[in-house]
């Protein structure tokens, strides 16, 4: 009777924690539970702070993990047609993307087997992979093409001379490539469930219409971290706290990944009173829907005059509260569009589906478009680490996709990257810092935190199967 009695009194206490799921009829799909139901043991709290600052534990991951995992390296429209190529780096590791004759993909070490110069950079366009040094030359395949004087040189046989492979496969929209090779599990085996959630979304309909490169100075996964909780928000983005409930978001571990669903169009339940007008206008300026989509392109449909949907008070006048408001507009810009999201549910078309595909790529997910983030490891630096910014959009059906974005590379604290973005690329080095301190040995994890001690757990399921005898 006792344990019953606790079981009940815990149900009260989560629905009153939670009042606002109710309040605003928040629904959250199978699997995701709020951080009450993510218990974390001891030892996951604890994330020693030299996981973050040694140069020793970095090489063992990028052995371990980087080395050894599926990682995305371009988009599928970057490598559209025949000869078509992206190069990729991990760490101290070049790789080059390249579009077969019969529409497959390779993913080939792109360093001449001659004297190691990189053979392509970027993206373009090739009838053949040859390396400008010296002119030994490849074919797209990566078979051994032609040696310039070759009699000249003693013992070289065209098998041995092929370009190395990583294994490489498209999803959604994606090229994604993994070092290991023919010892690469399959592409959609390690997604798992994420593949299956996304589909409805449609991501390869997308386009770029924005795409960054930066280096921040701080450590791969405190980059990553940074992405995987809203615990924060209050901090650091207090501007969002009027459009997104962080109290009500609910998470989910799926295999070495993860997700959040933060509702949007919903105040926190930190701040006391917030009106219809400021969860609009918090909605508009921040949210990644294709309500707010930036003009151009067929990306953004007129929509209605602000000035007339609230009262004087800020309470908004339609027939329904903001959040269901801001759920018809967008089905509705949708459809103006030619979007299918049939697959989506009511609460899809609004709140903010945020994943991490392990280890490295990072996503805030709607329905029309969605933000990316892409983090990789330096080479040798355990205070560094490469970040790369998307911003995606499903352009109109109507007419022909726009170009993607061109990349371009900003050094930190020369451009703007939008207020939220500066404020976090402000803050990581801070922590960065922090961690050196001799008096903090470890950081400290709540369960609003379990995607962070979830990649630690991830990081070292990899370490134990490196050290494993084979």
């Amino acid at each position: 009777m006792a344990m019953t009695e606790d079981l009940e009194a815990r149900a009260r206490e989560l629905r009153l924690a939670h009042a606002n799921a109710d309040t605003w009829a928040i629904g959250y799909p199978e699997g995701v539970e709020f951080a009450e139901l993510h218990p974390l043991d001891l030892a996951r709290t604890r994330i020693p702070t030299d996981r973050y600052t040694s140069p020793d534990f970095l090489r063992s991951e990028i052995e371990a993990v980087w080395m050894r995992t599926w990682q995305m390296a371009c988009r599928s429209e970057d490598v559209a047609t025949p000869g078509s190529y992206a190069s990729y780096t991990i760490a101290d590791q070049e790789w080059l993307v390249v579009r077969q004759a019969d529409g497959s993909l390779k993913a080939l070490s792109n360093a001449c087997r001659h004297r190691g110069n990189m053979i392509k950079t970027g993206c373009g366009t090739a009838s053949e992979l040859r390396c400008q040094y010296h002119h030994w030359c490849w074919n797209l395949d990566g078979s051994l093409h032609e040696v310039p004087d070759r009699h000249l040189f003693t013992g070289i046989v065209d098998d041995e001379y092929a370009l190395d492979e990583a294994a490489c496969d498209e999803w959604g929209g994606f090229v994604f490539v993994n070092p290991a090779g023919a010892d690469a599990e399959p592409l959609l085996d390690f997604l798992g469930d994420v593949a299956v959630q996304l589909e409805p979304y449609h991501l390869d309909r997308m386009r770029a219409t924005m795409s960054i490169s930066t280096d921040l100075a701080c450590n791969w996964k405190v980059a990553v971290e940074a992405f995987l909780e809203v615990y924060h928000v209050q901090g650091i983005h207090p501007q969002l706290m009027p459009m997104l409930d962080d109290v009500n978001t609910a998470y989910e571990l799926i295999g070495p990944h993860s997700r959040m669903i933060v509702p949007f169009g919903v105040p926190s339940m930190r701040l006391e009173h917030v009106d219809d007008a400021e969860v609009y206008e918090a909605f508009s300026a921040r949210s990644g829907s294709n309500v707010t989509h930036q003009a151009g392109a067929g990306y953004k449909a007129s929509g209605p005059d602000p000035a007339e949907m609230f009262d004087a008070e800020g309470r908004f006048v339609g027939d329904h509260d903001i959040r269901q408001h801001l759920i018809d507009r967008t089905a509705e810009v949708g459809a103006a569009l030619g979007h299918d999201y049939s697959g989506l549910s009511r609460d899809q078309l609004v709140d903010d589906y945020h994943y991490l595909i392990f280890p490295g790529l990072v996503f805030n997910t709607h329905a029309g478009g969605f933000l990316l983030f892409r983090i990789r490891p330096h080479a040798t630096d355990p205070d560094r680490c490469w970040f790369d910014v998307w911003r995606f959009a499903w352009p109109d059906e109507h007419g022909p996709a726009p170009e993607p974005a061109p990349n371009v590379w900003v050094d930190q604290g020369t451009a703007s990257f939008g207020q939220v973005l500066d404020q976090d690329f402000a803050n990581l080095p801070r922590v960065q810092r922090g961690l050196h301190s001799r008096s903090l040995r470890f950081v400290t994890l709540s369960g609003q935190e379990v995607r962070v001690a979830h990649v630690h757990t991830a990081v070292d399921e990899l370490l134990a199967r490196a050290d494993a005898p084979r």
